[in-house]
């Protein structure tokens, strides 16, 4: 039997770093408090208590531990799932636009 062809671009890495969002409809809203449970060069899992729709655009702030401060990334929900024991969501996430360096810094690590 064949395998499935692999859709991803670049690797993931397990990782487990703090991050904030916030909806860009709402550019003045609070930040959200959520965890990235892996990363890639073109993306995260993120987990939230917050159910977002697919397609929904976000600015997104990764804690990065070699990074001083939070750089802004603008991204975008691909897949979302509720976990059941929990109660908490994962979400695909899709960087749509992120700092160069960052990006380097990201695929470097994986």
């Amino acid at each position: 039997m064949a395998k499935a062809k692999e859709k991803r671009v670049y690797p993931r890495l397990n990782v487990y770093h703090l991050a904030k969002y916030r909806l860009l409809s709402k550019p003045e809203g609070e930040l959200i408090k959520a965890s990235a449970k892996n990363i890639s060069g073109g993306g995260i899992c993120l987990r939230a208590e917050e159910e977002l729709p697919v397609a929904t655009v976000l600015q997104l702030y990764i804690n990065f531990p070699h990074f001083s401060k939070n750089v802004p990334i603008l991204a975008r929900v691909i897949w979302k799932k509720k976990l059941k024991k929990s109660g908490i969501f994962e979400m695909g996430i899709r960087f749509v636009e992120i700092e160069e360096i960052l990006h380097n810094e990201v695929i470097r690590r994986i």
